[in-house]
């Protein structure tokens, strides 16, 4: 079995519940979603480098597996990414590679369910031995059509401590419609607020929050643009 990974590397978790822990970022190559054209603004994707199928080399699941354990031999927090690790031939893969994962991890019991973060506009309800961070993508992305409702449904019905939502707020628009999906859905549990890099200050977005009372959203920052700026494989 193959798929075109763009890169294997370790680090430490930059957004979300995970924020801070040991790492190692499995990116796939391929996307279709070209978030944050709107039509009249920038594309604003985080790796436009992965977003082509081709932005990478062609992997045996077996040659992933042995770099996940050259790079540490103690099990730690495995995250799919991409490009969109859940599209086209990406899809199986990765979860084949999570049912590996598993079964190699059953002993010691850590991090036994791989992390995978998805763009939303594939369906996850059928898959297994993952936790997800789940977008959702708001209307300052261009993407919001592309949204699968249903996506939002099942990690709400299925009430996952690890699982997460995360909105990308680009503007007062976009965290209009964040509150908006969340009250819709009734959506709980892990709910990131995130701002557009160099677009929407931190600051701005803390005092929409608190304005509005919503203590069921979780301020969340891209800490690895603070640590290391745009540089990439960090």
């Amino acid at each position: 079995m193959k798929s075109v990974v763009h890169e294997i590397y370790l680090s430490v978790s930059g957004e979300g519940i995970s924020t801070g822990l040991p790492t190692i970022f499995v990116r796939f190559a391929g996307c279709s979603l070209r978030c944050g054209m709107d039509g009249s603004r920038k594309l604003w994707c985080d790796t436009p480098y992965a977003l082509s199928p081709n932005a990478g080399k062609e992997m045996e699941l077996e040659d992933v597996i042995s770099e996940i354990g050259s790079i540490s031999s103690t099990p730690i927090q495995i995250l799919l990414t991409g490009g969109e690790p859940l599209e086209n031939s990406n899809r199986i893969f990765s979860q084949t590679l999570a049912e590996k994962l598993k079964q190699s991890r059953q002993v010691s019991g850590l991090y036994t369910r791989v992390r995978v973060e998805t763009n939303g506009a594939e369906p996850i309800s059928n898959l297994e031995n993952m936790v997800f961070t789940l977008d959702y993508k708001l209307p300052g992305s261009g993407m919001e059509n592309k949204m699968i409702l249903e996506n939002l449904e099942f990690v709400r019905d299925r009430r996952d401590n690890l699982d997460e939502i995360k909105f990308v707020i680009r503007d007062r628009k976009d965290f209009d419609r964040t509150l908006e999906v969340i009250d819709g859905f009734k959506l709980k549990g892990n709910l990131l607020a995130s701002p557009v890099f160099g677009e929407l200050t931190p600051e701005i977005l803390v005092d929409w929050i608190k304005e509005n009372n919503r203590t069921d959203l979780r301020l969340s920052l891209q800490t690895h643009k603070y640590i290391w700026g745009e540089k990439r494989g960090v």
